[in-house]
């Protein structure tokens, strides 16, 4: 009686210890600020219209003076926001599934987004109170707003610029 034959032994796996490679922390931690971002610009987003009806409110008691260029900035500022939600979530994603092009696409993103952070301080028009309204501590609430992510954009190109989040990405 023969045995019967032994079947054929199963291809040899990944050696012991190695599985897939890990997502480095300055990658992960790019990812993760592009995520709290997309959050904040669900937030502006919805105080940017909030704001816009209260002033409008307040303009038709006579509490504040809107000029005429403040809507045209206000809607272009809207616009802003929502499509660097909408590209912020995108990029996180992809950056996420190893994506070159999406790491180049947040960088350049978050360094349009600063010098238009800037050139919005500058050109911004200034809204007069001129009765009871107090605008201070909302205009203060602006700025910390904008310099938090002036700051969190500035980390986001720095960890994506690292050599670790360019090597992950091309992969």
């Amino acid at each position: 009686m023969s045995n019967p034959p032994l079947p054929p032994a199963p291809p040899p796996g990944p050696p012991l210890g190695s599985g897939p490679e890990t997502m480095p922390g300055s990658t992960k931690g790019a990812v993760v600020l592009l995520w709290i971002l997309f959050g904040f610009g669900i937030c502006g987003g919805a105080l940017s219209v909030f704001g816009y009806t209260m002033l409008a409110a307040l303009e038709d008691t006579g509490d504040v003076v809107i000029p005429s260029s403040f809507m045209p900035f206000l809607i272009i500022s809207v616009v802003q926001i929502l499509v660097w939600t909408v590209l912020r979530a995108i990029f996180a994603v992809r950056i996420a599934k190893r994506s070159a092009g999406a790491r180049k696409g947040a960088i350049i993103l978050e360094l349009v987004g600063l010098a238009l952070s800037v050139l919005s301080w500058i050109f911004t028009p200034e809204v007069e109170v001129t009765g009871t309204a107090d605008a201070g501590s909302s205009a203060a609430g602006g700025v910390i707003g904008a310099v938090i992510g002036i700051a969190l954009a500035a980390i986001i190109i720095g960890l994506l610029s690292t050599a670790d989040s360019k090597r992950w990405c091309n992969e």
